[in-house]
């Protein structure tokens, strides 16, 4: 409907002010919802060759208690990680005690290749992080942030 209204000569600038009021009232709206973005930074390009350095750096308001990795290929869509499935994909939680908030802890990669990550808090929300391209050699620092939490 808006693009029928900016095809009007006469009305073209009232059709291009709505959608640009509009678009800059969408991008404003949804800069604030539940903060910034879980993300990964890479210190180090992969060499190819050596470890994977890979920290999980806590910049949400609560602790994260459970941390798992998982190779990206061999989580499905629908994936429930209580299920006796979840927990074969999943694995072994990662963490020896909780990443305090501000902190940050070293996470060991068996292996070079796109990974998903799964951070839980206290209260059971998750951040599912998927396909991580982590390479032999490289340096990394997942940032999980507020704006990936998701409850179950």
């Amino acid at each position: 409907m808006l693009l029928c209204i900016a095809m009007y000569p006469r009305r073209r600038w009232f059709g291009l002010a709505l959608l640009s009021s509009l678009s800059l009232a969408a991008v404003l709206g949804g800069a604030g919802c539940g903060g910034a973005p879980t993300r990964l930074v890479t210190v180090k390009t992969g060499t190819g060759d050596g470890p994977i350095q890979l920290e999980v750096k806590n910049l949400t308001d609560v602790p994260i208690n459970n941390l798992y990795l998982a190779k990206t290929e061999s989580v499905p869509e629908q994936l429930e990680a209580d299920s006796p499935e979840g927990q074969n994909v999943w694995g072994a939680d990662l963490l020896t005690g909780a990443i305090v908030t501000g902190t940050r802890v070293p996470v060991p990669v068996p292996g070079p290749g796109r990974w998903d990550a799964r951070a839980v808090d206290r209260d059971g929300r998750y951040q599912h992080v998927a396909g991580l391209k982590l390479e032999s050699g490289g340096r990394y620092i997942l940032e999980l942030n507020e704006g990936g939490w998701r409850v179950r």
